[in-house]
Protein backbone atom coordinates (compact mmCIF):
# COMPACT_ATOMS: atom_id res chain seq x y z
CA UNK A 1 0.00 0.00 0.00
CA UNK A 2 1.30 3.25 -1.22
CA UNK A 3 1.18 6.24 1.54
CA UNK A 4 1.12 9.86 1.40
CA UNK A 5 4.67 11.10 1.27
CA UNK A 6 6.25 14.08 2.73
CA UNK A 7 6.60 16.60 0.11
CA UNK A 8 6.89 20.21 -0.84
CA UNK A 9 3.63 22.20 -1.97
CA UNK A 10 3.35 22.73 -5.58
CA UNK A 11 3.31 26.13 -5.22
CA UNK A 12 4.68 28.03 -2.69
CA UNK A 13 4.17 31.75 -3.02
CA UNK A 14 6.50 33.96 -0.44
CA UNK A 15 5.59 37.64 0.03
CA UNK A 16 7.63 40.41 1.75
CA UNK A 17 5.75 43.35 2.95
CA UNK A 18 7.05 46.94 1.24
CA UNK A 19 6.00 48.89 4.02
CA UNK A 20 6.27 46.56 7.71
CA UNK A 21 8.77 43.69 5.86
CA UNK A 22 6.64 40.81 7.56
CA UNK A 23 6.56 37.68 6.01
CA UNK A 24 3.68 36.27 4.15
CA UNK A 25 2.69 32.89 2.22
CA UNK A 26 0.68 30.81 0.05
CA UNK A 27 1.24 27.02 -0.16
CA UNK A 28 -0.83 25.03 -2.64
CA UNK A 29 -0.02 21.57 -1.79
CA UNK A 30 -1.27 20.10 -4.80
CA UNK A 31 -3.08 20.93 -8.26
CA UNK A 32 -4.82 17.59 -8.92
CA UNK A 33 -8.34 19.35 -8.95
CA UNK A 34 -9.94 22.66 -9.98
CA UNK A 35 -9.40 24.04 -7.04
CA UNK A 36 -7.53 24.11 -3.49
CA UNK A 37 -9.00 24.85 0.08
CA UNK A 38 -7.63 26.15 3.55
CA UNK A 39 -7.47 28.25 6.02
CA UNK A 40 -5.88 32.15 6.38
CA UNK A 41 -4.40 32.84 9.49
CA UNK A 42 -1.81 35.47 11.64
CA UNK A 43 0.61 34.32 13.47
CA UNK A 44 3.60 35.52 15.16
CA UNK A 45 6.61 33.33 14.05
CA UNK A 46 5.12 31.47 11.08
CA UNK A 47 6.99 29.91 8.85
CA UNK A 48 6.81 28.47 5.60
CA UNK A 49 7.16 25.29 7.14
CA UNK A 50 4.50 25.48 8.95
CA UNK A 51 2.32 26.62 5.60
CA UNK A 52 2.96 24.51 3.62
CA UNK A 53 2.98 21.44 6.42
CA UNK A 54 -0.67 22.71 6.81
CA UNK A 55 -1.36 22.66 3.31
CA UNK A 56 -0.18 19.05 3.26
CA UNK A 57 -2.73 18.31 6.16
CA UNK A 58 -5.75 20.46 3.98
CA UNK A 59 -5.13 17.81 0.94
CA UNK A 60 -5.43 14.83 3.26
CA UNK A 61 -8.93 16.26 4.76
CA UNK A 62 -10.31 16.77 1.37
CA UNK A 63 -9.15 13.24 0.41
CA UNK A 64 -10.59 11.55 3.39
CA UNK A 65 -14.03 13.49 3.61
CA UNK A 66 -13.86 12.43 -0.77
CA UNK A 67 -14.04 16.21 -1.21
CA UNK A 68 -12.80 16.72 -4.63
CA UNK A 69 -9.80 19.48 -4.22
CA UNK A 70 -6.65 19.71 -2.99
CA UNK A 71 -5.42 21.31 -0.34
CA UNK A 72 -3.73 25.00 0.61
CA UNK A 73 -2.72 27.43 3.13
CA UNK A 74 -1.91 30.85 3.76
CA UNK A 75 -0.58 33.27 6.11
CA UNK A 76 1.24 36.04 7.47
CA UNK A 77 4.01 36.37 10.33
CA UNK A 78 2.38 39.60 12.05
CA UNK A 79 1.17 40.61 15.62
CA UNK A 80 -2.47 39.81 15.72
CA UNK A 81 -3.10 42.28 18.11
CA UNK A 82 -1.46 45.18 16.10
CA UNK A 83 -3.67 47.79 15.12
CA UNK A 84 -2.42 47.17 11.43
CA UNK A 85 -3.27 43.86 11.17
CA UNK A 86 -6.54 44.60 8.58
CA UNK A 87 -3.84 46.79 6.38
CA UNK A 88 -1.81 44.20 6.39
CA UNK A 89 -3.89 41.27 5.67
CA UNK A 90 -5.29 43.67 2.95
CA UNK A 91 -1.68 43.95 0.77
CA UNK A 92 -1.48 40.35 1.09
CA UNK A 93 -4.57 39.42 -0.33
CA UNK A 94 -4.23 42.08 -2.83
CA UNK A 95 -0.91 40.08 -3.64
CA UNK A 96 -2.32 36.43 -3.87
CA UNK A 97 -5.48 37.97 -5.81
CA UNK A 98 -5.32 36.15 -8.69
CA UNK A 99 -5.29 32.88 -6.95
CA UNK A 100 -8.47 33.89 -4.79
CA UNK A 101 -10.20 34.64 -7.69
CA UNK A 102 -9.37 31.69 -9.73
CA UNK A 103 -8.18 28.56 -7.24
CA UNK A 104 -7.83 29.31 -3.75
CA UNK A 105 -11.08 28.96 -1.83
CA UNK A 106 -10.24 30.79 1.44
CA UNK A 107 -11.34 30.31 4.98
CA UNK A 108 -10.98 31.90 8.13
CA UNK A 109 -7.75 30.34 10.27
CA UNK A 110 -5.84 31.24 13.87
CA UNK A 111 -6.61 34.58 14.64
CA UNK A 112 -9.06 35.77 11.72
CA UNK A 113 -12.43 35.58 11.05
CA UNK A 114 -14.78 35.06 7.95
CA UNK A 115 -16.78 38.46 8.17
CA UNK A 116 -13.08 39.78 8.02
CA UNK A 117 -11.75 38.35 5.48
CA UNK A 118 -14.82 38.59 3.53
CA UNK A 119 -14.51 42.67 3.90
CA UNK A 120 -10.97 42.87 2.62
CA UNK A 121 -11.53 40.68 -0.50
CA UNK A 122 -14.56 42.99 -1.05
CA UNK A 123 -11.87 46.01 -1.07
CA UNK A 124 -10.24 44.35 -3.66
CA UNK A 125 -13.64 43.56 -6.17
CA UNK A 126 -14.01 39.94 -4.95
CA UNK A 127 -17.39 38.73 -4.20
CA UNK A 128 -16.45 36.82 -1.04
CA UNK A 129 -13.52 34.60 -0.27
CA UNK A 130 -14.56 31.51 -1.65
CA UNK A 131 -15.14 32.81 -4.71
CA UNK A 132 -13.05 29.77 -6.48
CA UNK A 133 -16.30 27.77 -6.21
CA UNK A 134 -18.74 29.31 -8.51
CA UNK A 135 -16.21 28.57 -11.28
CA UNK A 136 -15.17 25.08 -9.96
CA UNK A 137 -19.18 23.86 -8.93
CA UNK A 138 -20.22 25.56 -12.24
CA UNK A 139 -22.52 27.51 -10.49
CA UNK A 140 -23.47 31.81 -11.74
CA UNK A 141 -22.12 34.30 -9.30
CA UNK A 142 -25.76 35.05 -8.12
CA UNK A 143 -26.67 31.29 -7.46
CA UNK A 144 -23.33 30.76 -5.60
CA UNK A 145 -23.81 33.98 -3.26
CA UNK A 146 -27.28 33.13 -2.87
CA UNK A 147 -26.20 29.62 -0.93
CA UNK A 148 -22.79 31.70 0.27
CA UNK A 149 -25.06 33.50 2.40
CA UNK A 150 -26.39 30.62 4.34
CA UNK A 151 -23.39 30.96 6.39
CA UNK A 152 -24.87 34.23 7.85
CA UNK A 153 -27.61 32.31 9.13
CA UNK A 154 -28.44 31.76 13.46
CA UNK A 155 -27.12 27.68 14.16
CA UNK A 156 -27.28 28.60 17.65
CA UNK A 157 -25.38 30.99 19.48
CA UNK A 158 -23.84 31.64 16.58
CA UNK A 159 -23.46 31.68 12.65
CA UNK A 160 -23.42 28.40 10.61
CA UNK A 161 -20.03 29.85 9.07
CA UNK A 162 -18.96 30.71 12.56
CA UNK A 163 -19.70 26.90 14.29
CA UNK A 164 -19.57 25.04 10.96
CA UNK A 165 -15.41 23.79 12.42
CA UNK A 166 -16.26 23.53 16.07
CA UNK A 167 -19.58 21.30 15.51
CA UNK A 168 -17.60 19.00 12.85
CA UNK A 169 -14.59 18.31 15.38
CA UNK A 170 -17.79 17.97 18.22
CA UNK A 171 -19.35 15.29 16.01
CA UNK A 172 -15.38 13.37 15.55
CA UNK A 173 -15.54 13.26 19.66
CA UNK A 174 -19.34 11.79 19.34
CA UNK A 175 -17.89 9.09 16.87
CA UNK A 176 -15.24 8.52 19.57
CA UNK A 177 -17.97 8.03 22.35
CA UNK A 178 -19.42 5.89 20.03
CA UNK A 179 -16.83 3.77 19.49
CA UNK A 180 -15.89 3.08 23.38
CA UNK A 181 -19.60 2.87 24.14
CA UNK A 182 -19.61 5.45 25.88
CA UNK A 183 -23.04 7.10 26.31
CA UNK A 184 -23.70 10.92 25.55
CA UNK A 185 -24.69 11.93 28.76
CA UNK A 186 -22.31 9.91 30.77
CA UNK A 187 -19.31 11.13 29.04
CA UNK A 188 -17.22 13.87 29.91
CA UNK A 189 -14.77 15.64 28.40
CA UNK A 190 -12.05 18.65 28.30
CA UNK A 191 -11.46 21.17 26.21
CA UNK A 192 -8.18 23.55 25.68
CA UNK A 193 -9.28 26.44 23.86
CA UNK A 194 -12.33 28.47 23.52
CA UNK A 195 -12.13 30.20 20.29
CA UNK A 196 -14.24 29.58 17.54
CA UNK A 197 -13.16 25.67 16.95
CA UNK A 198 -12.86 25.31 21.01
CA UNK A 199 -16.56 27.13 21.51
CA UNK A 200 -18.05 25.61 18.79
CA UNK A 201 -17.11 22.43 19.64
CA UNK A 202 -18.13 23.16 24.00
CA UNK A 203 -21.57 24.63 22.60
CA UNK A 204 -22.20 21.50 19.91
CA UNK A 205 -21.70 19.09 23.02
CA UNK A 206 -23.53 20.37 25.22
CA UNK A 207 -26.57 20.75 23.21
CA UNK A 208 -25.91 16.91 22.79
CA UNK A 209 -25.82 15.80 26.34
CA UNK A 210 -22.45 15.57 26.85
CA UNK A 211 -20.69 16.94 30.40
CA UNK A 212 -17.61 19.08 29.42
CA UNK A 213 -15.73 19.29 32.79
CA UNK A 214 -13.09 21.56 31.98
CA UNK A 215 -12.30 23.96 29.39
CA UNK A 216 -8.96 26.11 29.13
CA UNK A 217 -8.28 29.40 27.61
CA UNK A 218 -4.69 30.76 26.71
CA UNK A 219 -4.82 32.67 30.37
CA UNK A 220 -6.72 29.89 32.78
CA UNK A 221 -8.55 27.11 32.90
CA UNK A 222 -11.69 26.09 34.46
CA UNK A 223 -12.45 22.77 36.33
CA UNK A 224 -15.70 21.40 37.11
CA UNK A 225 -16.47 21.00 40.48
CA UNK A 226 -17.97 17.57 41.39
CA UNK A 227 -17.54 16.74 37.93
CA UNK A 228 -20.57 18.88 36.77
CA UNK A 229 -21.24 20.18 33.59
CA UNK A 230 -20.32 23.64 33.37
CA UNK A 231 -22.06 26.32 31.84
CA UNK A 232 -20.98 26.19 28.65
CA UNK A 233 -23.94 28.96 27.10
CA UNK A 234 -23.13 31.10 30.19
CA UNK A 235 -19.47 31.19 29.09
CA UNK A 236 -19.90 31.95 25.90
CA UNK A 237 -22.10 34.77 26.24
CA UNK A 238 -19.72 36.75 28.19
CA UNK A 239 -16.67 35.45 26.37
CA UNK A 240 -14.22 37.83 24.33
CA UNK A 241 -11.95 36.92 21.73
CA UNK A 242 -11.55 33.17 23.12
CA UNK A 243 -11.12 34.15 26.76
CA UNK A 244 -13.51 33.07 29.25
CA UNK A 245 -14.76 35.62 31.62
CA UNK A 246 -15.20 34.70 35.57
CA UNK A 247 -18.51 34.05 35.87
CA UNK A 248 -18.59 30.50 36.67
CA UNK A 249 -19.76 28.97 40.60
CA UNK A 250 -19.86 25.67 39.06
CA UNK A 251 -15.95 25.01 38.54
CA UNK A 252 -12.66 26.22 39.81
CA UNK A 253 -10.38 28.67 37.97
CA UNK A 254 -6.70 27.56 37.66
CA UNK A 255 -3.68 28.10 35.43
CA UNK A 256 -3.70 27.12 31.84
CA UNK A 257 -1.84 24.06 32.66
CA UNK A 258 -4.50 22.67 34.70
CA UNK A 259 -6.07 21.18 31.54
CA UNK A 260 -3.51 18.12 30.88
CA UNK A 261 -4.34 17.26 34.88
CA UNK A 262 -8.33 16.45 34.59
CA UNK A 263 -9.66 13.24 34.59
CA UNK A 264 -12.39 12.92 31.80
CA UNK A 265 -13.49 10.37 28.55
CA UNK A 266 -12.44 12.84 25.82
CA UNK A 267 -9.58 15.63 25.70
CA UNK A 268 -9.86 18.25 22.69
CA UNK A 269 -6.91 20.69 21.95
CA UNK A 270 -8.89 22.75 19.95
CA UNK A 271 -5.92 25.60 19.78
CA UNK A 272 -2.85 25.75 18.92
CA UNK A 273 -0.19 23.31 17.58
CA UNK A 274 2.17 20.35 19.56
CA UNK A 275 0.08 20.16 22.54
CA UNK A 276 0.26 16.48 22.75
CA UNK A 277 4.00 15.34 22.74
CA UNK A 278 5.83 12.73 24.35
CA UNK A 279 7.14 14.65 27.38
CA UNK A 280 3.40 15.07 28.64
CA UNK A 281 1.27 12.12 27.13
CA UNK A 282 1.64 10.45 30.26
CA UNK A 283 -0.03 13.37 32.71
CA UNK A 284 -3.52 12.79 30.41
CA UNK A 285 -5.84 10.47 31.97
CA UNK A 286 -8.57 9.81 29.24
CA UNK A 287 -9.87 7.21 26.88
CA UNK A 288 -9.35 9.27 24.02
CA UNK A 289 -7.98 12.40 22.32
CA UNK A 290 -9.83 14.12 19.42
CA UNK A 291 -7.41 16.99 17.48
CA UNK A 292 -9.07 19.61 16.66
CA UNK A 293 -6.13 22.16 16.08
CA UNK A 294 -4.17 21.93 13.30
CA UNK A 295 -0.59 19.62 13.87
CA UNK A 296 -1.84 19.09 17.65
CA UNK A 297 0.28 16.42 18.11
CA UNK A 298 3.28 15.26 17.58
CA UNK A 299 3.69 11.57 16.01
CA UNK A 300 5.84 9.99 18.59
CA UNK A 301 3.10 10.69 21.09
CA UNK A 302 0.35 9.33 19.27
CA UNK A 303 2.47 5.96 18.55
CA UNK A 304 2.59 6.32 22.55
CA UNK A 305 -0.88 6.38 23.27
CA UNK A 306 -1.69 3.86 20.73
CA UNK A 307 0.41 1.29 22.80
CA UNK A 308 -1.39 2.56 25.93
CA UNK A 309 -4.63 1.72 24.28
CA UNK A 310 -5.74 5.56 24.26
CA UNK A 311 -7.81 6.55 20.68
CA UNK A 312 -6.17 9.78 19.34
CA UNK A 313 -7.98 11.18 16.54
CA UNK A 314 -6.08 13.55 13.98
CA UNK A 315 -6.58 16.96 12.85
CA UNK A 316 -7.17 15.54 9.26
CA UNK A 317 -10.73 14.56 10.36
CA UNK A 318 -11.29 16.63 13.80
CA UNK A 319 -10.80 19.52 11.71
CA UNK A 320 -12.30 19.09 8.41
CA UNK A 321 -15.72 20.48 9.69
CA UNK A 322 -15.25 23.35 7.77
CA UNK A 323 -14.05 21.40 4.39
CA UNK A 324 -17.12 19.17 5.02
CA UNK A 325 -19.45 22.00 5.22
CA UNK A 326 -18.96 23.66 2.09
CA UNK A 327 -19.77 19.66 0.43
CA UNK A 328 -22.59 20.59 2.39
CA UNK A 329 -23.55 23.84 1.22
CA UNK A 330 -22.69 23.29 -2.35
CA UNK A 331 -23.19 19.55 -3.25
CA UNK A 332 -26.82 19.41 -2.87
CA UNK A 333 -29.43 20.25 -5.99
CA UNK A 334 -31.13 22.74 -4.33
CA UNK A 335 -29.97 25.58 -1.24
CA UNK A 336 -30.06 23.43 1.90
CA UNK A 337 -31.23 24.41 5.14
CA UNK A 338 -28.60 25.13 8.12
CA UNK A 339 -29.87 22.04 10.03
CA UNK A 340 -29.20 20.58 6.82
CA UNK A 341 -25.69 21.66 6.34
CA UNK A 342 -24.72 20.78 10.05
CA UNK A 343 -26.72 17.35 9.52
CA UNK A 344 -24.48 16.65 6.55
CA UNK A 345 -21.28 17.48 8.52
CA UNK A 346 -22.43 15.30 11.46
CA UNK A 347 -23.06 12.13 9.16
CA UNK A 348 -20.08 12.43 7.18
CA UNK A 349 -17.59 13.19 10.27
CA UNK A 350 -19.05 10.56 12.44
CA UNK A 351 -18.83 7.88 9.15
CA UNK A 352 -14.93 9.24 8.62
CA UNK A 353 -14.05 8.17 12.33
CA UNK A 354 -15.94 5.22 12.47
CA UNK A 355 -14.10 3.91 9.44
CA UNK A 356 -10.66 4.94 10.60
CA UNK A 357 -11.05 3.17 14.15
CA UNK A 358 -12.25 0.13 12.46
CA UNK A 359 -9.09 0.21 9.98
CA UNK A 360 -6.68 1.42 13.01
CA UNK A 361 -8.07 -1.83 15.13
CA UNK A 362 -7.82 -4.37 12.06
CA UNK A 363 -4.62 -3.26 11.28
CA UNK A 364 -2.97 -2.83 14.83
CA UNK A 365 -1.89 1.22 13.76
CA UNK A 366 -2.66 4.43 14.58
CA UNK A 367 -5.41 6.17 13.42
CA UNK A 368 -3.72 8.65 11.65
CA UNK A 369 -2.03 5.89 9.86
CA UNK A 370 -4.99 3.84 8.88
CA UNK A 371 -6.87 7.47 7.94
CA UNK A 372 -3.30 7.68 5.03
CA UNK A 373 -3.53 4.56 3.96
CA UNK A 374 -7.37 5.55 3.62
CA UNK A 375 -6.25 8.73 1.67
CA UNK A 376 -3.94 7.11 -0.38
CA UNK A 377 -6.51 5.16 -2.18
CA UNK A 378 -9.04 7.72 -2.77
CA UNK A 379 -9.25 8.71 -6.92
CA UNK A 380 -8.62 11.49 -8.38
CA UNK A 381 -11.32 13.34 -10.24
CA UNK A 382 -9.52 16.10 -11.76
CA UNK A 383 -12.42 17.42 -14.10
CA UNK A 384 -14.89 17.09 -11.76
CA UNK A 385 -17.07 19.07 -9.51
CA UNK A 386 -15.37 19.59 -6.27
CA UNK A 387 -18.55 19.03 -4.22
CA UNK A 388 -22.07 16.73 -4.20
CA UNK A 389 -22.24 13.26 -5.95
CA UNK A 390 -19.72 12.50 -8.53
CA UNK A 391 -21.44 13.12 -12.11
CA UNK A 392 -20.98 10.06 -13.94
CA UNK A 393 -18.70 11.08 -17.41
CA UNK A 394 -17.28 8.43 -19.98
CA UNK A 395 -14.92 11.08 -20.93
CA UNK A 396 -13.94 11.28 -17.08
CA UNK A 397 -11.38 8.78 -15.81
CA UNK A 398 -10.35 8.52 -12.30
CA UNK A 399 -6.64 8.19 -11.39
CA UNK A 400 -5.06 6.68 -8.09
CA UNK A 401 -2.64 8.63 -6.70
CA UNK A 402 0.65 6.85 -6.22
Amino acid sequence: MTEFVKKDPEILIEYTDPFEGFKGWLAIDSLSHKICAGGLRVQQGLTAQVVSDLASTMTLKMRIAGIRADGAKSGIDYDPNSPGKEEALYRFLKAIRPFVLERYSMGPDLNTKMKELDGITKRLGISSIKNAIAKAQGIGLPSFLNRYKILEQSAGYTTLGNLRSGFGTASACLGVLEFLQLPHDKATVSIQGFGGLGGGAAYSLYKAGVKIVAIADKEKSLISTNNECLDVPALLEKSVNGIMPYISDKGDYKDSEAIYDTKCDVFIPAAIENVIREDNVGDLDVKGIVCGANLASSLTAEKMLHDKGVILIPDLMAGSGGSVSMDGLFGPVYPPSVQEVLQHVDRKIRKMVTDVLLRSKRDNVTPRTAAMKICSEAPIYSKAKPYGILEKDPMQTAQRKE
